[in-house]
């Protein structure tokens, strides 16, 4: 195994000769000086403390201050209480409502609550799609 370990990098010094010419002893050890100069110089200067420092004035100075718009708007939407008016009225015929009626409810409970009420406590989001069930039921019985 020694043989090839020595015949493999005789030949890649070999290579390396007759590509880059007989300085490339010199070039390889002046850019792996000034690999390593580089990162000493660099720790120097920016030590761990100034390195934080920096970034955090890099973080602030590029970030827009937050807008008071939008918290405002939020607050003014929750203080805002909406009167919910549901039309029980589907088809005109009491004894084909309350069942139809009954079916939208359970419907919403057995496939849109269970999962929706892990995302939001909201209502409004539920009273949209029973409106939106029950004019489309209006529709097909007109």
């Amino acid at each position: 195994t020694s043989l090839s370990i020595w015949g493999w990098g005789s030949l890649g010094i070999v290579l390396s000769l007759i590509t880059f010419g007989p300085f490339v002893i010199f070039y390889l050890a002046f850019y792996i000086l000034c690999f390593v100069g580089g990162g000493f110089v660099v720790t120097l200067l920016f030590g761990k403390t100034n390195s934080e420092k920096y970034l955090e004035q890099c973080e602030h100075s590029f970030l827009p201050p937050t807008s008071t718009g939008i918290p405002k708007c939020l607050e003014e939407m929750k203080r805002e209480a909406r009167t919910i008016k549901i039309d029980r009225r589907l088809t005109g015929a009491n004894i084909i409502d309350e069942p139809l009626q009954q079916v939208i409810q359970f419907s919403l409970r057995d496939y849109v609550q269970y999962w929706y009420y892990t995302l939001s406590d909201d209502e409004s989001f539920l009273l949209e799609i029973r409106q939106a069930l029950q004019n489309a039921l209006i529709q097909f019985a007109t």
